[in-house]
């Protein structure tokens, strides 16, 4: 029996450290063809995927990652619990005449914890690999795929200091346009009128209707889902979270409505395959904002592009700034501030550690702005302005739909 389960621990080891090795070949390849990755795996692999997770995890309420963590770290704190009170009692038992018998074979449990540490990390390190084939093939290779500002075509390019200033007004009085035509109150921070479930349909119409370029489409996609463990997201900086493994995009519901709603959009555009984080950002903008059912969804994506190009603009001159703020109104500076004061009070170590845990993947991802290429979004909101002309002075927008409450 001892022999073979040390069979079957040495065969997992094999198998899970070629599994891994198999999957970097293969990622490395696939860098090589992006518009084949398209064409097989992200437009004929992955919806098959997607439709399979949405039986396993579509139908639940709950985030069914979670379920697996929480159970997961309970494990882990009960085999904690479970050995350290015998360890001290067996400690404790051990006889005063057994002292020098057991220094006598110091040296050789030394040597054993050393072949047990070697061990446990290969075991971990093939671990790793199988997990790592596992996110290649349910969700990773679609890092290989074409950058969308290629499958768009947008005209990127140098940008100025005279077109951010000029284009953050732009935007900024385009949001407070939108604050308006969605009705929303100016003393008070706005409220999303949707629930999780018609915003997560709201959401994936959006996408179908924008049809980006190698899009796999929402046909059997899990829905939004609210994250149970918010407050714990909250003290990790974390907004959202897309889970390969189980195809759920899961939110975090603390932050304000305008914030969640548009990050449950950027979530959905990571199960929609795109994977960079700027890119999601930017996929979710276009989704919202060209969609004319819900005017709430719309100002929320113009609330976006204007909170990030004002911040690209920080470093103006402080006239130039002053004139930029201008054109934001009372109601959205309200969501803004609303927006500041809850990140403000969870900063902390535990965001930091997240930070640069997110960081660390994402360059190994071949992401070599890691954790930056969140700031990618400013690039592309700007080649997208720069293809669509400015509205005439005093133009107000015209919304003929109604929005479902």
């Amino acid at each position: 029996m001892r022999w073979a389960g040390r069979s079957r621990r040495r065969g997992f080891v094999a198998a899970g450290l070629s599994a891994g090795v198999l999957a970097v070949a293969i990622f490395r390849l696939a860098l090589l063809e992006p518009e084949r990755v398209e064409a097989i795996y992200t437009t004929g692999f992955y919806p098959l995927v997607v439709r399979a997770f949405s039986w396993i995890s579509g139908f639940l309420p709950f985030s069914l990652a979670e379920l697996f963590t929480g159970i997961a770290a309970l494990l882990v704190l009960g085999r904690l619990l479970w050995r350290i009170p015998r360890e001290a009692l067996r400690r404790r038992a051990a006889s005063p005449q057994r002292a020098e018998e057991a220094a006598g074979t110091a040296v050789l449990r030394s040597r054993g914890s050393w072949r047990r540490a070697a061990q446990l990390g290969l075991f971990a390190l093939a671990g790793a690999g199988a997990l790592y084939a596992v996110f290649l093939g349910v969700w990773g290779l679609n890092y290989a795929r074409p950058r969308l500002e290629h499958r768009l075509g947008l005209p990127t390019g140098e940008i100025g200091e005279r077109e951010l200033l000029q284009l953050a007004a732009r935007i900024s009085a385009e949001t407070t346009r939108a604050h308006g035509l969605a009705g929303l109150p100016v003393e008070t921070a706005s409220r999303s009128p949707l629930d999780f479930g018609d915003l997560s349909a709201a959401i994936d119409d959006a996408f179908d209707a924008l049809d980006l370029p190698g899009d796999p489409g929402s046909s059997g996609a899990a829905p939004v889902k609210a994250a149970v463990f918010s407050g714990l997201m909250s003290k990790l900086g974390i907004s959202g979270i897309f889970v390969p493994f189980t195809g759920e995009p899961t939110v975090n519901t603390g932050p304000p409505d305008v914030a969640v709603v548009f990050t449950a959009a950027h979530e959905k555009a990571h199960q929609r395959a795109v994977t960079h984080e700027g890119e999601a950002s930017f996929a979710a903008y276009l989704a919202l904002s060209q969609q004319r059912r819900h005017p709430y969804l719309r100002y929320a994506a113009s609330f976006f592009a204007a909170r990030h190009l004002l911040a690209a603009a920080r470093h103006a001159a402080p006239r130039d700034r002053e004139r930029v703020w201008a054109a934001l109104g009372p109601g959205p500076r309200r969501d803004l501030d609303a927006l500041d004061t809850f990140w403000a009070r969870h900063r902390g170590l535990a965001r930091g550690a997240a930070r640069r845990v997110n960081d660390s993947y994402l360059r190994t991802m071949r992401i070599p702005d890691g954790a930056q290429s969140y700031g990618a979004v400013v690039r592309l909101l700007i080649a997208d302005l720069r293809r669509r002309p400015a509205p005439p002075p005093g133009l107000r927008d015209t919304d003929d739909s109604s929005e479902d409450d």
